[in-house]
This record gives structure tokens, sequence and C-alpha cells, in this order.
């Protein structure tokens, strides 16, 4: 196929296309509220944080004083009776029986069981607080990859469509000194075959785009129907759906310049096994409590009415303590004891791992983000003289010195530069993002 066939295919495909192409914009700012509040995986952590939240305040009444309103009726068919020396039988007793009045008791003294049960369940509820801190560490994680993943796509579709242009200029020019004579065969074939090459590599390149968008948009939430086979940057033709998002170097200039200072213990995946840990160790203390003897008071007053003969109805205040001791009975405590201190220690362990292996991951995030940024201002050079160079290729063939292919290749070297130096971009956005995420600085909290 010529190149005037092609051209008159792409326009056609422009014309039969909307004027008006569908938009979507979005900040990272506003993407990263947006992926918070649609996460279930979020949702999910919020909500066993929420149950262990529950479950200490269930815990905590234990602690508090109980009331209650107790009472009893009976009512007796028969009553026996007596009679003294022939005279009138006496009933003895009465018919009904009853007594009513509230009671108040409370623990006075248990080893301190419920109380290291109530803060064992609290400290679990940190716990699943620091998790849920870590889960929306990972969504964050995860939504900014995609969105720098996007970016990066549509920066290196705006290259291509770029180098498309300008292939498309020199293949015109080509032609021209082919109808002038001042061209060979060879540089017409050369010069179509470079457009060709460049379109095929704008058609990949916004396929792969496409997918980044379907992961941007999952994560959002986001499942308005839209056209998502061509989707591009604003000003290129025969874009489904144009894409605004923040550009890389905006990001660059916002994200990657104060990097965060090292994890802490306050991290949220070692805040969360530290916390299991002295969770389980209380969990053990009111399990070994339960071997102490434990006292108990109660007071109350009740309406009596009792079952004697001629039975009086009154107010009776009562006082009482009770002390219990614990004898074998087959009682599990001290196995459930060992269970919870061998658990301390292995949530211990596990804190110990977390922090060794993510001050590792920190140190080789830090290390290869100043790497890239020495690659970085090469990359930079590399463009700048890249293009100075495919120009001077350029000059020197229109002069008869080289061949076509020379400026072809001179061209693509340019591309390649341009898009390395996006990609080290998008490489130093990541790195920035790996290091939020391990030290949690936007989830620290100071709660013991």
């Amino acid at each position: 196929m010529g190149h005037s066939m092609r051209q008159l295919i792409f326009l056609i495909m422009i014309i039969v296309r909307p004027v008006h192409a569908e938009e979507f914009a979005i900040s990272l700012p506003v993407a990263e509220r947006t992926a918070l509040k649609a996460s279930n995986l979020l949702k999910s952590y919020a909500s066993n944080e929420e149950a262990a939240r529950f479950q200490a305040d269930a815990q905590f009444q234990g602690l508090l004083p109980r009331l209650s309103l107790s009472g009893g009726y009976q009512y007796y068919a028969e009553i026996p009776q007596i009679s003294v020396f022939g005279g009138a039988p006496i009933p003895f007793g009465t018919n009904s029986t009853y007594f009513v009045g509230p009671q108040v008791n409370y623990t006075l003294w248990d080893g301190s069981s419920t109380l290291n049960s109530y803060r064992a369940l609290s400290l679990l509820s940190l716990a699943r607080q620091a998790d849920r801190d870590n889960a929306a560490l990972q969504v964050l994680l995860s939504l900014r990859s995609a969105y720098v993943q996007v970016q990066l796509g549509i920066q290196e579709l705006r290259l291509i469509y770029d180098s498309l242009e300008l292939a498309r200029a020199q293949n015109h020019d080509v032609a021209v000194r082919f109808r002038a004579g001042a061209a060979a065969r060879l540089d017409v074939v050369t010069a179509e075959r470079s457009v060709l090459s460049y379109e095929i590599q704008f058609k990949q390149k916004q396929a792969d785009l496409s997918a980044y968008l379907k992961d941007l948009l999952t994560l959002l939430g986001d499942h308005e129907p839209r056209e998502l086979s061509q989707p591009g940057p604003p000003g290129i033709p025969g874009v489904s759906l144009v894409l605004r998002l923040e550009p890389l170097r905006q990001l660059l200039l916002e994200i990657a310049q104060a990097l965060p200072s090292p994890p802490t213990d306050a991290q949220p995946q070692i805040r969360s096994q530290e916390l299991q840990s002295r969770s389980f160790d209380l969990s053990a203390d009111s399990q070994s409590s339960k071997k102490l003897p434990a006292v108990q008071v109660s007071a109350g007053v009740s309406l009596n009415h009792p079952d004697i003969p001629a039975p009086p109805t009154y107010w009776q205040e009562t006082v009482g303590v009770s002390v219990s001791m614990p004898l074998y009975l087959g009682d599990p405590s001290r196995y459930v004891e060992a269970q919870q201190r061998s658990q301390a220690d292995a949530a211990r362990y596990r804190a110990g791992q977390l922090r060794d292996d993510i001050h590792r991951d920190f140190q080789k995030a830090s290390e290869m983000f100043e790497s890239l940024r020495e690659q970085q201002k090469l990359a930079y050079q590399d463009v700048i003289q890249s293009q100075e160079e495919a120009k001077l290729y350029y000059t020197s063939y229109k002069a008869g010195k080289i061949n076509f292919i020379d400026v072809q290749n001179a061209n693509n070297q340019a591309l390649l530069a341009k898009v390395s130096a996006a990609r080290i971009d998008a490489q130093i956005l990541n790195q920035s993002i790996i290091l939020k995420s391990l030290a949690g600085e936007e989830f620290l909290h100071d709660r013991n």
C-alpha cells in the first residue's frame, strides 16, 4: 500500500470519528481519596477494626458493677393447718409468697484477670487499626503506581506520535525530492517504512495505555461505560478517550523532592505485630490470674412476703462477700496461658523480621532512587544531543552526504532517548512511592 493511500485512510478515520471525544481527567490527590473510599479490602479491614473495638467495649463491662432486679413468686394450692387444743385451725403458712428488689454485684478483686483481658482486647483493637492503616498504604501504593503507569503511557504515546508526525513530514519531503530526481527509490521505501513502523508502535502503545487505564479505573471503583480502546492525550487525532492527568514532571516536583525518613517501630506493619505481642502477653496474664482467689461483694434490698403464718410484708437489706478459690477441676487455664505466651513470642519474632525486611527494602529503594537521579541527569543530556544529532543527520541527507536510512536510525535513537528519559522519571516516582509506603508516615499513630 502506497504512502498516499495510507494517508487517505488515516484522514477518513479522523473524519468518521466524533468531533468531541469523551474526556477523563483526574488529579493524583483526588484519585487517592477516591481509591481509599472505593476499596472493598480497606472496608473489610475497617470492619475488623470496628469488631475488635466492640469486643474490647464488651469486655470493659466486666469491670463495672452489675445491677439486676431479682424476684420470685410461689403459690401453694393447699396450706397445712394445725389445731391446738381443739381450737380453730391455724394455717401453717400462706398461699402466696414473693420477694422482689434490686441487687448490685461487683467483683472486688480477681487478680486483674478481667482488667488484663480488657487491656489485651484494647491493644488488639489498636493492632487492627494498624492493619487497616497498612491496607490503606497498599491501596495508595497500587493506586499511585497505576497512576504513574498511565502517565508514562500517555507520555510515550505522545512521543511516538511526535516521531510519527516527523516521519510523515520527512516522507513527504523525500517523495518531493524523488519526483525532482534528487532522491533514490530506496529513500522513498525507507521513508514509507519509517512511517509504517511508527504507526504500528502508536497502535501498540495505545493498546498498552488502554490496559493501564483499566487497572487505574478498577482501583478507583469507576465502572462507567467508556470507549477505552483508543485513549490518548489531548491534541492527538483518532483518540476515543482524551486523558488529562498530571504530567510526570509535575509529580516529580511535588512528590520526589522530599524523601521520607527511615521507617520506625511506628510503621503500621511493625506496630501491628508489636501490639499483638503485647495483647497476647496480657491475655496470658489474665489466664494466669484465674489461679488466684476471686472476691465478690453484693448488696441489695427486697420486698419480702414470706411463707409463715400471718406473714408480714417487709423490706430486707442485704450485704454479702464471697471468696472463691479455684482447685483442680480440669481447668485449661495454664494451657491457654502457655498458648498465649507462644503467640506473643511469634508476633514478637514477626515484628523483628518485618523490621529487618522493611529497613532493608527502604535502604535498597533509597539507593535505587539516588542512582536514578544520576541517570536522569544523563538521560536529559542524551535527549538534547540525540535531537541535535537527528537534525544534523537530516541536514546532511538533504545535502546528499548520507543515505536516508541513517536519518531513520538517528530519529529512532532520538525517540529512544526521550522514552528512556520518561521511563527514568517514572521509575523515580515509583521509588519515591515505595519509600513512602515503607516509611508509612501517612498513617503513623502515637497511641499506646
